[in-house]
């Protein structure tokens, strides 16, 4: 009889057991979102673009789904900022380091915890702490590997056309004035390629990235002292400043050795519309072998402003980042730890023929041999970081819509500057 019972009971249980389990496979593995700038902006968002699956081994051995959206760089920024205040944002994302501070300041990124900070603060170069150390050890974000040194690119052929030594790059600006005049070349009245090619829209760090050789070069001050988060104040209208980019707007309207009616620099460069052309060099390295087989070229710190003077190479890096809105915080802050650990540091760089982060890997084949590892090497005793000021993408937004200005003649450099000082205060007092 109590048999009877018992199996009668287990009969009545089926149902529900199966429609639980029914449920549990419904439910499946979490997914989380990440953000990448979509195209050719930065190289190292090579992996979510063709067609690799750099997230396969921590997607299975966490049982999780990342699922990767492509976003215009020209339009990413804006959009996060729009998601997070629509409560939509994405779980994780790359994010340039110009813009961390004014995400920081919104208490929108997670920080990193403690011991994971510690491991990678540890283990990497100094020039990859310099980015990532918001001061005593602090994070809100790992930079990526092959991180972004700002050199003066150029083409070795176009340089040996115009009688110059096609191994020595010019070191001072008066001195690139004139390789960009001997390197142009105009054809019927008309410029067909420019001897250096310039970044001149976008705004804000965009257009402060490619020049920023040229503005700290000649003494501006984005933020002094750099180390500050708060407080300080911005010193943009110097004199030398002055005469460096009216030299940068007389190379257009002058010289006519350049031009706005070019486009990206790099891919000028990568097209032979360009001799030369200043930004991250990894992009060229990762991009060249794929578009420009034949090409070669060459890269070397940018020129300084005055002869015998000290050039200057801006360092940054995008970023990988938690938003605080995720509802994975801690899952999301452990890919992205395991993301940017040392294993796959090397095999990252290494497939894309580019630089590590960890001191390790830079001890190891192919890195030691490599010949573009050895020049990259070159430009970090030059490397000077964006700082990491809470108010940096006010202060940019001001200076780099004064340089962009100033390159499509629409104001003189002296009302530019002046601007731009002002306006960069602003922002800064705006915090206090």
């Amino acid at each position: 009889m109590k048999k009877g019972y018992v199996l009668l009971f287990l009969l009545l249980l089926l149902p529900a057991l199966s429609t639980f389990a029914g449920g549990a496979q419904e439910m499946g593995p979490v997914t989380m979102t990440f953000w990448y700038p979509a195209g050719e902006i930065t190289a190292t968002s090579m992996m979510f673009r063709d067609g690799s699956t750099p997230w396969a081994t921590f997607e299975a051995e966490n049982n999780c789904k990342i699922e990767l959206v492509a976003i215009d760089y020209k339009t990413m920024q804006q959009k996060l900022l729009t998601a997070l205040a629509g409560g939509q944002s994405p779980d994780m994302t790359m994010m340039p380091l110009s813009w961390m501070g004014a995400f920081v300041k919104d208490d929108a990124l997670v920080q990193i915890p403690e011991a994971y900070a510690k491991e990678f603060i540890g283990g990497v170069g100094p020039d990859t702490v310099n980015i990532c150390d918001w001061g005593g050890g602090k994070m809100y974000g790992y930079p990526s590997w092959g991180q972004d040194a700002y050199g003066l690119t150029w083409n070795k052929d176009m340089f040996a056309e115009a009688g110059l030594d096609p191994n020595v790059a010019p070191t001072y600006l008066a001195e690139f004035r004139e390789y960009s005049k001997k390197t142009s070349v105009t054809a019927g009245g008309e410029l067909k390629r420019v001897g250096y090619a310039i970044r001149h829209t976008g705004g804000g760090s965009g257009v402060v990235d490619k020049w920023d050789w040229l503005l700290e070069g000649a003494g501006i001050k984005y933020v002094e002292p750099h180390t500050a988060l708060t407080g300080g104040k911005s010193i943009i209208d110097v004199p030398l400043a002055r005469q460096a980019l009216q030299v940068a707007h007389d190379m257009i309207y002058i010289d006519k050795s350049t031009s706005t009616n070019f486009p990206d620099p790099r891919d000028c460069l990568l097209q032979d519309l360009a001799a030369m052309q200043i930004s991250e060099v990894i992009s060229i390295q990762v991009r060249q072998p794929r578009e420009a087989p034949e090409l070669k070229w060459a890269f070397a710190p940018p020129p300084a402003i005055e002869k015998g003077g000290r050039p200057v190479v801006h360092i940054n890096a995008w970023n990988y980042v938690v938003l605080s809105p995720s509802t994975h915080q801690q899952l999301a802050l452990k890919a992205i730890n395991w993301f940017n650990n040392v294993d796959n540091d090397f095999k990252l760089a290494s497939k894309y023929v580019s630089t590590p982060r960890w001191k390790a890997n830079w001890e190891k084949e192919p890195f030691i041999s490599n010949p573009y590892v050895s020049q990259y090497k070159t430009l970090l005793p030059y490397g000077i970081p964006y700082p990491k000021h809470l108010a940096f993408p006010g202060v940019a937004d001001a200076l780099g819509i004064a340089v962009q200005m100033v390159l499509h003649d629409e104001i003189s450099v002296a009302d530019a500057l002046a601007q731009a000082e002002k306006q960069a205060n602003e922002a800064i007092s705006a915090l206090e």
